[in-house]
C-alpha cells in the first residue's frame, strides 16, 4: 500500500515512516521541511521518500497524492501545544482544522482505503472516573478546553472527520495520542531534558512542575498502534471511530525523575513541587487513557512500560552521540 504520512519528517513522523516500511508498505512524508538527523537516523531512507508541501496546499497535496498513487493517509502534521496556540489562534486552527478538512477532501475525491487522524488527550474537556475514556466529554457548554485552542482544533478536526465518514463513506479514524517521549523527541515535557542531559553528565533543573501528571506513551507504541489502525479491515458503519493509543498509565514529572535517576547513573535531577498557572489549567485533562478500545478494536496493547521506555530512550540517544562523534 502506498501511505502519505502528513508530518512525516517530524519525530512521530520518522517512526510511522520507519514502522510502515519494516511491513513493506511505500511510504511518503509530506512537511514543509525536511528531516533533520535525529529523524533521519530513525528513518534512514526518509529523504528520499520526503515530499514538500504545506498541509494548507490543498493543490500541493493533490498533486503529490496522485504523482505517488496514495491509498491512504496518516495525518499527523499540525501545531502541538498549549501555549502555542494562545501565542497564535489563528495559525492554530487554519493548521490543525483546515488542514485535516484539506487531507480528507483529498481522500475523498481520489477514493482513498482510510484516514488516520492523529489526535490528543487535548480532546478531552473532563473525565467521568480515574481514566479517560473515550465517550467522556469532549466539550463544555460553560468552560473551553483546558488544552486552549490546541484541545479546541483536535475535538473539531474529530468532529469534521466523523462527518466525513457518516455523510461522505470516507473511512476515517481518530486516535487519541498523549505525551508521546523517546529518542528524537522535541516537546521537553520534562523527560526529554532530564533524559539526554543525565546521558550528557549535566544538572537539570525545574522549578516547578514535579505535581505535574502525563501518560508518558513511547514512540514505538504509539507509531504501532497507527500503522495497526491503518492496516484494519474496513470499518463497519456505526462502529466506534475514536480510539485512544496511550501507555494508560499516568505518572508525575516527580516519578519520571525517580525512574531517570534509577536508570541513569549519576543522573542530577532537581524538580519543585509547585505548578505555573498554565500548569494547573492543563493538569486537569491530565490522566490514564483507558485503553480497553484499542484492545478490543485493533488488538493492540502498549509494550513499553515507562521504565523499559526511559532506558531504551538513553541508550539510543547514547549510541547516537557516540555515532555522530565518529563520522
Amino acid at each position: 500500500m502506498n501511505v502519505l504520512v502528513t508530518g512525516g519528517a517530524g519525530f512521530l513522523g520518522g517512526y510511522i515512516m520507519a514502522a510502515l516500511q519494516r511491513q513493506g508498505h511505500e511510504a511518503f512524508a509530506y512537511d514543509i521541511a525536511p528531516p533533520g538527523a535525529d529523524t533521519s537516523a530513525v528513518s534512514p531512507d526518509i529523504a528520499r521518500r520526503f515530499r514538500a508541501g504545506q498541509i494548507n496546499d490543498i493543490a500541493r497535496l493533490f498533486a503529490v497524492c496522485r504523482s505517488e498513487k496514495i491509498d491512504a493517509i496518516i495525518h499527523s502534521a499540525g501545531m502541538v501545544g498549549l501555549e502555542p496556540s494562545l501565542e497564535q489562534p489563528i495559525a492554530t486552527y487554519q493548521t490543525n482544522v483546515m488542514g485535516l478538512i484539506n487531507v480528507c477532501e483529498v481522500a475523498r475525491q481520489l477514493e482513498m482505503r482510510r484516514v488516520v487522524f492523529v489526535s490528543s488527550n487535548a480532546a478531552y474537556h473532563k473525565g467521568s472516573g480515574a481514566a479517560l475514556v473515550e465517550t467522556d466529554p469532549a466539550f463544555s457548554i460553560r468552560d473551553g478546553n483546558p488544552a486552549g485552542h490546541y484541545g479546541t482544533s483536535k475535538m473539531a478536526g474529530e468532529a469534521i472527520g466523523l462527518a466525513y465518514a457518516s455523510f461522505q463513506n470516507l473511512d476515517f479514524l481518530a486516535l487519541r495520542v498523549t505525551a508521546i517521549y523517546g529518542f528524537g523527541m522535541r516537546s521537553p515535557m520534562y523527560i526529554k531534558p532530564m533524559v539526554e542531559n543525565s546521558v550528557l553528565g549535566r544538572p537539570t533543573r525545574f522549578a516547578t512542575g514535579g505535581r505535574m501528571k502525563r501518560d508518558y506513551t513511547h514512540v514505538a507504541d504509539c507509531s504501532d498502534g497507527i500503522v495497526t489502525a491503518l492496516l484494519a479491515p474496513p470499518w463497519k458503519a456505526g462502529e466506534q471511530r475514536v480510539i485512544n493509543v496511550a501507555g494508560g498509565s499516568a505518572r508525575t514529572a516527580a516519578e519520571v525523575a525517580k525512574i531517570v535517576r534509577a536508570t541513569i547513573p549519576g543522573a542530577d535531577i532537581e524538580i519543585g513541587d509547585d505548578l505555573t498557572p498554565l500548569e494547573q489549567q492543563n493538569v486537569k485533562m491530565r490522566a490514564s487513557l483507558d485503553v480497553t478500545s484499542a484492545k478490543r478494536l485493533l488488538n493492540w496493547s502498549p509494550k513499553w512500560p515507562l521504565e523499559a521506555g526511559i532506558a531504551e530512550y538513553a541508550e539510543t540517544f547514547r549510541h547516537h552521540l557516540s555515532r555522530s562523534s565518529n563520522e
